[in-house]
């Protein structure tokens, strides 16, 4: 051996190479746990389609493809399962199996890394030790009760209020405004000061903080960040999807939420209102430090984020899918106008029974599943729709694909209020009686279900109507938004712009 040449090297080199790939392609081919299910040949034996379909922006409909073409469990990677419920009528379902089992509040398909903030803490959102997101939850639960939640309600007015008043000054010009910055504005200056009574003022001075421009800016790169989990060799590669700007951005965020999180602690239990990181801290206990301060952190960002991205899509998309639906949009502005006579009489409470507006809501739920990429888990070695599912296997629920498929839900292309209308409803329609609503958890199921759900529910009713009250609202142009060509998911996803006028309501008779 020590007489070869560097030529034989690389032949030898080569050659074993080609030896491990050929067997390896054979074990995940035919004897790997995941090989009986069918899916795309390039998946069983190599991330690459998972990648593409990521990178692309398209991800969710190329899985709603790939069902429609392989059936109702897909290989979409070597080591990872997708499903959707096998019968129309749903007589099992892997939502459920995957997503709501558990034992004593502790999930039995644990979260899979597919995301993360490294070695250190993982907050809430993406912490996969169930013990320390138990922890972390019981400790934020009374910051999302029924009575905590009440009192936050005027921190929500005072930004819808304040985005109100904006229109009726600015929304009226011919060129008309951009409501996807608009709602962002509103929703995340809503979350900041809710979560950790950081004023952001975006509504108020008319521009992007450094919070919002971070996490757009790095939204493809967090993208990136997800897939090359899956090619660990290519991970220091990463940094190359980052531009500058985003990561300057980036780190001012980072600041802005230390500084803010530093301020927090110094006046915890001296606020005028409580928020929620409140929770978290004690006014009788000494100021966290180090890791625990550290832990501080990353939970408040969390919160900012989570309580900011699905409300955000729901102010928008709510107001520009019935727009592009003129009869629908026309029969949530009449329930709403014919249910209060006074602005000021418009709360969450009084808003509940509205069932227009409740459906209305629930469809754009429907079309914008916060998380349409997935959520990952490993399975411990259970049944799944039926369905035996080795342990270690990474299986996950089919969201967007369920969402769109007429299997489950009549005109599921379409935007369609109506799925979600109870049968006395004068506009109840008996096409749609079948469809499978019961079925659909948009915030979530299981240990890991959304706690700020009801407070959502109550940002979402209060924005649209109040806008919806106080304004007729008319698209600058006639351009349909396409939702297969003009959404994308990369970690977010990243809607298109829309640009809309605000005509003042006249009640002067």
């Amino acid at each position: 051996m020590s007489h070869l040449t560097v030529g034989q090297y690389a032949i030898l080199v080569f050659g074993a190479m080609s030896v491990y790939a050929s067997f390896r392609c054979i074990y995940f081919t035919y004897f790997h746990p995941a090989s009986k299910f069918p899916g795309p040949r390039i998946a069983a034996i190599s991330n690459v389609w998972y990648a593409y379909h990521w990178i692309t922006g398209k991800y969710p409909m190329a899985i709603e493809n790939a069902f429609k073409k392989y059936g109702d469990v897909v290989r979409i990677a070597p080591n990872e399962l997708k499903n959707i419920p096998p019968l129309s009528g749903i007589k099992s379902d892997s939502n459920l199996d995957i997503y709501g089992s558990h034992s004593k509040h502790i999930e039995k398909f644990l979260k899979a890394d597919f995301i993360s903030l490294g070695d250190g803490d993982q907050g809430i959102t993406w912490e996969k030790d169930p013990i320390k997101h138990r922890h972390t939850a019981k400790k934020l639960s009374p910051a999302f009760s029924a009575k905590s939640i009440k009192a936050k309600e005027s921190t929500i007015h005072k930004y819808v209020d304040l985005f109100v008043q904006k229109m009726k000054k600015i929304g009226q010009n011919e060129q008309g405004v951009e409501l996807k910055i608009w709602t962002d504005w509103v929703s995340m200056d809503i979350s900041a000061e809710l979560s950790y009574s950081r004023e952001l003022e975006q509504v108020e001075k008319m521009s992007s903080s450094a919070f919002l421009h971070a996490l757009w800016g790095v939204n493809f790169f967090v993208n990136v960040h997800q897939i090359l989990k899956k090619f660990p060799l290519s991970v220091p590669l990463q940094f190359l999807f980052v531009p500058p700007s985003a990561l300057i951005s980036e780190l001012q965020a980072r600041k802005l939420n230390r500084e803010t999180l530093e301020w927090r602690i110094e006046h915890r239990g001296g606020l005028e209102h409580l928020d929620h990181v409140e929770q978290l801290l004690s006014a009788e206990a000494p100021p966290p430090t180090g890791q625990e301060r550290k832990a501080l952190e990353v939970v408040s960002g969390q919160l900012l984020i989570a309580g900011y991205l699905p409300v955000a899509s729901q102010f928008l998309c709510t107001i520009m899918f019935g727009l592009q639906e003129p009869d629908i949009h026309r029969l949530l502005v009449r329930e709403i106008r014919e249910s209060f006579a006074r602005y000021e009489d418009i709360t969450a409470e009084a808003l509940a029974p509205l069932k227009f507006l409740h459906g209305s809501i629930m469809e754009t739920l429907r079309f914008t599943f916060v998380e349409g990429g997935g959520l990952p888990r490993v399975s411990p070695g259970a049944i799944v729709d039926g369905r035996y599912i080795e342990k270690g296997l990474q299986v996950q629920y089919g969201h967007f694909a369920f969402t769109r498929s007429p299997r489950y839900f009549h005109e599921p292309r379409s935007y369609r209020p109506q799925h979600w209308l109870p049968k006395d409803h004068p506009h109840w329609n008996a096409a749609f009686e079948n469809d499978a609503t019961s079925h659909y958890y948009p915030f979530g199921l299981g240990p890991r279900q959304c706690i700020g759900m009801e407070l959502a529910w109550r940002e979402m009713r209060i924005f649209v109507a109040k806008v919806l009250w106080s304004f007729d609202v008319e698209m600058v142009s006639d351009h349909k938004i396409v939702y297969e060509r003009d959404f994308k998911m990369h970690r977010m996803w990243e809607k298109p712009e829309f640009w809309v006028r605000f005509h003042p309501v006249d009640r002067s008779d």
